[in-house]
Order: C-alpha cells, then structure tokens, then sequence
C-alpha cells in the first residue's frame, strides 16, 4: 500500500511540474497572478474597481516579471480606458480583454509580445485604437470580434498568422500596414477590410 501511495505521489508532483500548476493564485495590490515554471507572472484577474484612464501593466509584480496576461484577465472589467502592456510580455491569452471599456490598447511597447489569443479583444464596444507590436506572430480568431466602434488597426510588422474574421463586426476599421507587409494586406483583401499604407515608423 506504502508503495502504491509513493508512486502515485511521485505521479502527481511530475504532473504539477509539467502541466505548470505548481503555483496557486496570488493577489497583490489590484493584480492577481501565478507563478509560472520560468519563473515569470501571469497576470489571471485583474481586481482594481477605481476609474482610470491610463493604465500601465506593470513590468513585474512582487520581483515576478510579468510575461503573460491570462485568459480573461480584464474580461467584463469596466474601469480601464487606454492600456499600455509591458515591454516584458510574450502573451495575452483568449478573452483576457472581452466585454471590457478599453477604448485604446498600446502593445507596441512589447518588442518580445508574439501571440495574442482568440477573442482576446472582443465585444470591446468603446475601442477605437489597437497598437500591435512589431514581432507579432499570431492574432487569434475573432480576436476583435465585434469592436464595432474600432477605427485604427496599427500593424507594425506583418504577422505570420491572422485568425479567422479576426475583424469580423468592426464596420468602421482600417488595417494600418506598412507597404511590404505582404501577409497582412492579403488578409485584408481577403476579407475585403481597408488599408492604409504607413511609413516605417508605423505613423
């Protein structure tokens, strides 16, 4: 029996180190966050009440550098304005801003941010502006998906993959690519979404 109880403990912590559960909810200031198996945050909730208008996702939380904001992180959160993600982040996972009042996001501050999930952004019904990064990799599917006041789509590099109907319900958006991002503008005319050519900088 002692040996039964041995292996299945063994068992389990192999599992916790490998599906990266070894860390429970932590909650500092107004951020709740996990530890991950690098050793970096991820933000899973954020629980501040107070209107702000700029909010900066801070670069680490109680020495953790902030590398992920989880799914649905700010989703419903209805006290956030223009948001600027850290220069630390590589992720924002699906849904970690739906349903909330972001009216403008800056992610291009995030030179190491390479994949923004599925539904990340969506029903966001006050968003006017998306910054993205320039080493985007991967925009989820429906990403923002009915931000139906979205004006401005900056893209700043041209990402390998843009999910499906990433901009489906957003009537008034206008991709902002740079004139070499092949990818991108194709997606574009796929979906038959206007383009307007920027300079390098992404003005």
């Amino acid at each position: 029996m002692k040996k039964v109880l041995s292996i299945v403990l063994i068992i389990a912590t192999v599992l916790t180190v490998f599906c990266g559960c070894s860390s429970k909810p932590v909650q500092s200031g107004d951020y709740e966050y996990v530890v991950l198996d690098d050793d970096t945050a991820k933000i899973t909730k954020y629980l501040g009440t107070a209107d702000i208008i700029e909010l900066e996702i801070p670069t680490a939380i109680d020495d953790y550098t902030v590398t992920v904001i989880g799914k649905e992180a700010f989703k419903d959160v209805q006290c956030i304005t223009v948001v600027t993600t850290p220069d630390t982040l590589t992720k924002i996972e699906e849904y970690a801003f739906a349903n909330s009042s972001l009216k403008k996001i800056f992610m291009h501050r995030s030179p190491l941010l390479t994949e923004i999930g599925a539904y990340a952004f969506s029903e966001c019904k006050n968003l006017i502006q998306a910054d993205m990064p320039m080493d985007l990799v991967t925009l989820g599917d429906y990403a923002f998906y009915y931000c139906d006041k979205l004006k401005i789509a900056q893209f700043r590099g041209d990402p390998e993959h843009i999910g499906t109907f990433a901009f489906d319900a957003c009537p008034k958006v206008r991709l902002y690519v740079k004139d070499n991002a092949q990818r991108t503008k194709n997606y574009a005319d796929q979906y038959r979404l206007e383009t307007k050519i920027t300079d390098s900088t992404g003005k």
